[in-house]
């Protein structure tokens, strides 16, 4: 082990910390992702949901023709993603394209 690398002593960790936040968020995030993809029409089957931040959704396409098709249904993917009752109020949606590849 190289001296100079610190290591992260996860004893200290606090489920009320910020960390701690970001799981439970993270773990809100995949539960909706789990019911909205079920209801997703074949051809917006990738898109997942990445963020929930005043009101807005942001969802992630993986690839730019996926995210035309998901723009041209704004409404549907609205209502189904108010259906999600986790999802909690939501009044618009945002997509994103995925970078990675």
């Amino acid at each position: 082990m190289c001296p100079y690398k610190p290591t992260t002593n996860i004893s200290n960790f606090s489920p009320n910390g910020d960390l701690g936040q970001l799981f439970a968020q993270a773990k809100i995030y995949n539960e909706i992702n789990a019911q909205l993809t079920p209801k997703l029409p074949e051809t917006l089957k990738t898109l997942e949901l990445c963020l929930i931040k005043d009101g807005a959704a942001t969802l992630i396409a993986s690839n730019p023709a996926i995210a035309s098709r998901a723009k041209q249904q704004t409404h549907e993917l609205l209502t189904l993603l108010q259906s999600v009752s986790l999802a909690g109020k939501i009044d618009r949606i945002n997509i994103k394209v995925s970078i990675k590849q």
